[in-house]
């Protein structure tokens, strides 16, 4: 893909991650997916590894029971050849509680035939444990 063309499909591929539309971000899935989410899976329990396209869509329909994306802001996006970095802010809604998270990720992505075949996400989980918690945890216990 071309510069320009890569970016319009990093783009559209962030647009369908937030859409929660399974058939929008199946269309831009490769079939065998090595995707993975690092943080907490006890209290995100959609984090972890999935391998396979029908692995992250059932995890997207776990997200999907779990949070309410409200909003979105790509502040970085860095592109070599099939491989990407965005830097974004996400703004969630917890549905068990109704608290509103604010997190800050990265996501590096490997296209390959227009297709995402390798997807990690970094993310200040700790700040996103507090969040969900709505308080502060005590690591006075862990000195």
């Amino acid at each position: 893909m071309t510069d320009p063309a890569m970016r319009g499909a990093v783009r559209a591929f962030c647009d369908a991650l937030l859409s929660h539309d399974s058939k929008q971000i199946a269309e831009w899935l490769d079939d065998d997916i090595d995707w993975i989410v690092f943080g907490p899976i006890d209290l995100f329990p959609f984090f972890g590894q999935r391998k396979g396209k029908e692995a992250v869509l059932d995890m997207y329909t776990q997200v999907g029971n779990f949070l309410t994306f409200k909003h979105c802001d790509k502040d970085s996006l860095l592109i070599e050849g099939d491989r990407t970095a965005v830097l974004t802010k996400l703004s969630a809604s917890h549905k068990r509680t109704g608290r509103t998270l604010s997190l800050r990720l990265a996501i590096f992505a490997e296209f390959r035939e227009g297709k995402v075949v390798r997807l990690r996400t970094v993310f200040d989980s700790f700040d996103a444990a507090e969040q969900a918690l709505g308080r502060e945890i005590d690591l006075t216990i862990a000195a």
